[in-house]
């Protein structure tokens, strides 16, 4: 039977296949489509990022972070006020001669994240490592962690200083960063462009913590010890008695910075690159350097641009 027959056939006599007219028109019609989709699609990747940096930008400032990540100079805290919702994260370097956790002179580095859970009240969680040396290996690990509170007693007023309490998380078993101490700061306007905050407080000698083994696995209270921080043999004398310090601020994007550790007396500066992003260095009883970069924004408070893209 021939081909043309057969085709007859089978395709329903009712079928009409559309002109080329049409199907040019068909095809034009597809592509607007596809196109107005891709642009579509293109429009809100870039208004999506052109979010995500507003949200990181645009955030209000909060002032520099410690060595642990807490609110305050250079290796001190202060009781400075911060919104519920804000978020700090950063990373902290120390020289040898001045470290933590180790009995010889490793230098390190100290991660951490701070979070404002409730108003007045935040956490930090704070991550210790030591780098190795050719005269002091170290075996290489996740390192140290702690878990930190701040709770601010009393708010700032104009003629009363804010008040703050800190304590660290007891079941820590390398406590050289545990942190028990109560701090206040006041504020001072000098000029229109010039702050200053001075803070002033005492780090208890004791400390309680977990004493043994990481090699081993406690219960919530086992091996708790309360002792004078000088007992422990790793111990570095942190916040150890009588602190304080000084920040001047200029033009609230520059600052200044001179404490008391408890043990030395260190000098400092910090500036902010970007809106929220610090970064900051110090010289340390005059004999090696630290420094450090945070960056911080709020969990809660979105700016105008983000509010409308949902509204």
């Amino acid at each position: 039977m021939p081909i043309h027959l057969l085709l007859r056939m089978l395709i329903p006599q009712r079928l009409q296949l559309p002109a080329l007219p049409e199907l040019r028109l068909l095809k034009a019609a597809i592509i607007r489509a596809v196109d107005s989709n891709i642009r579509n699609m293109k429009s809100s990747v870039r208004d999506g990022f052109l979010s995500f940096l507003t949200l990181l930008f645009t955030m209000p400032s909060f002032a520099q972070t410690n060595i642990s990540g807490k609110a305050g100079l250079i290796y001190t805290p202060a009781a400075r006020y911060t919104e519920d919702g804000n978020m700090a994260f950063g990373i902290h370097f120390f020289p040898g001669n001045y470290g933590f956790g180790t009995d010889n002179s490793n230098p390190g580095r100290v991660l951490y994240m701070n979070l404002t859970v409730l108003p007045r009240f935040d956490v930090n969680i704070s991550m210790l490592q030591l780098f190795s040396t050719s005269d002091n290996p170290v075996k290489l690990g996740l390192g140290d962690r702690q878990l930190d509170f701040r709770y601010l007693v009393l708010k700032e007023k104009p003629r009363r200083p804010s008040l703050a309490v800190i304590v660290s998380n007891p079941a820590s078993i390398s406590p050289t960063l545990l942190t028990h101490a109560v701090v206040a700061t006041k504020n001072f306007t000098i000029s229109k462009n010039i702050t200053a905050e001075v803070s002033a407080g005492y780090g208890s000698p004791y400390h309680v913590y977990r004493k043994g083994s990481t090699l081993q696995n406690y219960g919530l209270f086992d091996n708790l010890v309360f002792e004078k921080k000088s007992k422990y043999s790793r111990h570095k004398h942190y916040l150890e008695g009588p602190f304080g310090g000084i920040s001047v601020q200029f033009r609230k994007k520059y600052g200044l910075m001179l404490e008391y550790d408890s043990r030395n007396v260190n000098v400092g500066a910090y500036a902010m690159v970007m809106k929220n992003w610090i970064v900051q260095a110090a010289v340390l009883n005059a004999e090696q350097i630290t420094f450090g970069t945070s960056y911080n924004f709020s969990l809660l408070k979105l700016p105008n641009r983000i509010r409308k893209l949902h509204e």
